[in-house]
Parts: structure tokens; C-alpha cells; sequence
């Protein structure tokens, strides 16, 4: 039997007209988010996958430029640690991205790409599905970099009464902090150690078997909130921890979900 033009997978199609995108980081292996959001994409009538790509961070802005040589590649998704290596780069960024100096969504324009960041909108509907108002809360936030800077600014812009910070390159803290300040808002750095109202986890801390706890123990509080950027391993040490500590937790899973619709509109404009 002569094979099909088109290969259907549980209802997904690969064939000579689907677009690609892919979703680039260092590692790979934990993403989750190639499958769902193919789903969802097809699921909209637009013929489109995203793969992962392992892609050193010396090898990244070879790599934008060759993929845009690569016409049916039409997107791309950022993820650790290259979000900010990407914002860097001499590329359109919408507001998103040009505040928080991140960028997690690239798609084609013409010849060249215009990126976005959509993980601080991602994080802040997940914390709204599970509960929590921002509005008022202190926040102890680990982690300035690309994740960070979203999440920061997007609570900071949902009326959050202060975010300290706490980052292993102090230089990388107290930038976050400085902008934070320049608009407006009450912020400064973290010990770590000292309790808030939502304590953020937005480093790699936990990802792997015997990393440290990105935060003190004593920075957990009862009826407070714990949250996790980290989607694998599910629940990270963190969370187990918060857990038994009587906080509410909220996992990284949460941010991406939210955001796969914003994903998809975001690739639509490039996909159709």
C-alpha cells in the first residue's frame, strides 16, 4: 500500500504544507509544550507543529538566522536560559518583552523576527485560577532573569505591594529592582529567608535531582503561596516542601497552560 500524502496522528496532520515552529532552550528534554500547543493549533485549522530544538546559547543567533532561510519555519518559542540573550539581539519586540528585557515567542515578519513575552501574563492567570490576588501582596521573587523580569513585571503591574528579589548575580537583581523603582514601584532585594505573601521560584532551582532549594524554608509561611516556574519535575522540591509547610502551591505547569492560547494567537498572525 502506497503511503499517505498526508500522516495523521491521532488527528494531527504532517504533511508537505505544514509550518514549522520550534521551541528552543538548553536543555530541552523537560519542555511540555510541543505537543499541546500542536494540538491547539490544528484544532484551529492551522497546519503548523512545534519541535524542540537543543540549542546551545553560542549556537542561538546562528541559528535565528539560518531558521530564517528555512521558509516554512515560521515561529519560534524561547525558553531557558535564552530568553534574555534573546531580547538582546536587534530584532522588534513588543511592550511585553521590551519592558521586562525578555523574549519567549519569535515569528516571522517578512525577512526578519518580532518577538514577545508572554510568561508574565501566563504566570499572573495562573495564580488567578488558583485563588490568589496579587493586588496588595508582598512577593519574594527568586531569579532575574528572563522568567524573572516577566513575572515581575506583571505583578508588579497587577498592583502587587512590593517585589523583592534575590539572584545569584547581584548585578542581574539589582537591574530588575532599579526598573522596577524607575517605574514606580516598591521594590528591593531578598534575603531568601524572610517571609512574603507569595514567594516565586523563577530560576532552574529544582529541575534537577540534588539542586538546592532556591528559597529558605523559613521564607514559608502557612496559608501563604508558593509558587513554581519549573513544569518538570511536576511537583519540584519547593513545592513539596510548601506543601508541608501548610502554604498553598501553584506549579509551573500552570504558566505554560495559560499561555497556549496566547501561543496561538501569537503564531497566528505568521500562520495564516
Amino acid at each position: 500500500m502506497a503511503p499517505p500524502e498526508t500522516l495523521d496522528w491521532n488527528g494531527l496532520r504532517l504533511d508537505g504544507k505544514t509550518a514549522v515552529l520550534g521551541i528552543i532552550g538548553d536543555p530541552v528534554a523537560q519542555v511540555k509544550a510541543p505537543l499541546p500547543l500542536t494540538r491547539l493549533l490544528q484544532a484551529r485549522g492551522i497546519n503548523a507543529v512545534l519541535v524542540p530544538l537543543h540549542v546551545e546559547a553560542a549556537n542561538v543567533v546562528p541559528l535565528l538566522q539560518t531558521l530564517l532561510a528555512v521558509r516554512n519555519v515560521a515561529g519560534i518559542v524561547v525558553t531557558v536560559p535564552h530568553k534574555q540573550l534573546v531580547a538582546d539581539l536587534p530584532l522588534q519586540v513588543l511592550r511585553a518583552a521590551r519592558e521586562a528585557q525578555a523574549v519567549n515567542v519569535l515569528r516571522r515578519k517578512g525577512d526578519a523576527w518580532e518577538g514577545d513575552l508572554l510568561d508574565g501574563a501566563g504566570f499572573l492567570a495562573g495564580l488567578v485560577r488558583n485563588g490568589f490576588d496579587v493586588k496588595g501582596r508582598s512577593v519574594g521573587l527568586a531569579g532575574a532573569g528572563g522568567a524573572g523580569n516577566a513575572i515581575a513585571f506583571a505583578l508588579a503591574g497587577a498592583g502587587a505591594a512590593s517585589i523583592d528579589v534575590c539572584d545569584a548575580d547581584v548585578a542581574k537583581r539589582d537591574h530588575l529592582v532599579g526598573r522596577l523603582r524607575a517605574l514606580g514601584h516598591t521594590a528591593g532585594a531578598w534575603d531568601a529567608a524572610s517571609p512574603r505573601d507569595l514567594v516565586v521560584n523563577a530560576t532552574p532551582a529544582g529541575m534537577r535531582p540534588g539542586d538546592p532549594l532556591p528559597i529558605a524554608p523559613s521564607a514559608i509561611r502557612p496559608g501563604h503561596t508558593v509558587a513554581d516556574v519549573i513544569m518538570e519535575p511536576h511537583t519540584t522540591p519547593l513545592l513539596t516542601l510548601a506543601e508541608q509547610h501548610g502554604a498553598r502551591i501553584v506549579r509551573g505547569r500552570h504558566m505554560m497552560d495559560e499561555q497556549l492560547e496566547a501561543m496561538a494567537d501569537f503564531f497566528a498572525e505568521a500562520l495564516q
